[in-house]
């Protein structure tokens, strides 16, 4: 509960401080992956990060908080957080109409990314499952979220494919290889 605690004080300043964050991710004994960027809405089982590399914005990632080991605000931090500040405008580092997500659930969070049309990438990072799904978001229940999905030559699957939600870790969208790869999706002759 103390670590907890501790991670859910650095999700809300960093949020509320606007401040540049490198977030370790993963499962104990499983993945483990690293996320940098601005915390830029949170609620008490999501944080919404509009994810940065190389000062350039990368896209918007939905993570779970229980996959969140730490967040990281060192020297380093301060400077790329420096960088970025002084790169972009404060309206770059705030939600905006397209990135605003009802937060709520996995039921509400693909709910609002269908109806705003984003193509998405759903991901299950454990290593006994390691689930990689590209697409639009068909339907969302209670359990799980329904993806046209597209393979590595964008063919469109028969059939939309099922995520649960208790196996997701990780959702994207807003991202250029999601935008520029929907573009050029297609259904089998």
């Amino acid at each position: 509960m103390i670590k907890t605690d501790k991670i859910n004080k650095k999700i809300q300043k960093h949020f509320n401080d606007k401040l540049y964050a490198r977030i370790t991710r993963g499962i104990k004994n499983d993945f483990e992956e690293i996320l940098r960027g601005y915390i830029i809405k949170y609620s008490d089982d999501f944080i919404l990060v509009k994810e940065e590399d190389d000062f350039q914005f990368r896209g918007f990632q939905i993570i779970p908080t229980y996959t969140i080991k730490g967040i990281r605000y060192n020297k380093n931090d301060k400077y790329y957080d420096f960088i970025n500040k002084s790169e972009y405008e404060e309206s770059w580092f705030n939600l905006d109409e397209t990135s605003d997500i009802d937060l709520s659930s996995w039921d509400t969070i693909f709910e609002e990314l269908r109806n705003k049309n984003f193509h998405i990438i759903s991901e299950c990072e454990r290593l006994d499952d390691d689930l990689f799904c590209i697409g639009s978001v068909i339907k969302s229940t209670k359990k799980s979220v329904h993806i046209e999905y597209f393979d590595a030559q964008g063919y469109i699957d028969e059939s939309p494919v099922k995520h649960k939600y208790k196996r997701i870790t990780k959702v994207t969208f807003g991202d250029n290889y999601t935008k520029v790869f929907s573009k050029y999706k297609r259904r089998k002759n």
